[in-house]
């Protein structure tokens, strides 16, 4: 079994560190195959995909994950759209800070567009909601953020990535919701 899973987001919201910090744990407990790719510009900030492998042990079975993230760039459209291509599971990671609201909501608006354009339905495709940089002060409530950011109620997590908190969280409930829609899909063939 093969799943794909996407973290999605705003510019500098933290998906990058989240899935180096997700790479670094499981890494830790050899649960990862191969390195960590990514490619940045001068001002840390994703140009091209990062991505690795990790391969989980499941009744039995081998599940091969591939953990993915979306540079945050708008201008790199085009190739946000390509990653999200074939996705099992899919991240929103929100940069909690007041004053990103709107970029929040735009991003989500151009997720759930491009998972329309390829048949998904933003309401059944599994996706977790990742509040990110929760140790800030000038953080908002996460009950604030609901509306804007998660208006189809989705799970969701509250992480501080650059120290890891919440990470593995995260990455264990986006797992166990597309292993569960893995498994109905098949069940309905």
């Amino acid at each position: 079994m093969k799943l794909k899973i996407v973290f999605f987001g705003a510019s500098l919201a933290g998906k990058s560190t989240t899935v180096r910090q997700l790479y670094k744990i499981l890494k830790e407990r050899n649960l990862t195959k191969g390195d960590f790719v990514s490619m940045e510009t001068d001002e840390n900030r994703t140009l091209f995909v990062e991505l690795f492998l990790t391969q989980l042990p499941l009744d039995g079975e081998q599940v091969d994950v591939k953990v993915l993230t979306t540079p945050g760039q708008f201008r790199l459209h085009p190739l946000r759209k390509a990653i999200l291509q074939g996705v099992d599971g899919l991240v929103f990671t929100v940069d909690s800070q007041k004053g990103r609201e709107e970029v929040n909501f735009l991003v989500l608006r151009e997720m759930a567009y491009v998972l329309k354009e390829f048949g998904y339905d933003l309401y059944k495709i599994p996706v977790v909601v990742q509040y990110n940089k929760r140790d800030l002060e000038n953080a908002l409530p996460v009950e604030e953020l609901q509306p804007i950011c998660n208006p189809w109620d989705a799970p969701y997590t509250e992480t501080v990535a650059t120290k890891g908190i919440g990470v593995l969280e995260t990455f264990r409930l986006i797992l166990q919701q597309a292993l569960r829609s893995y498994v109905e899909e098949k069940s309905r063939k």
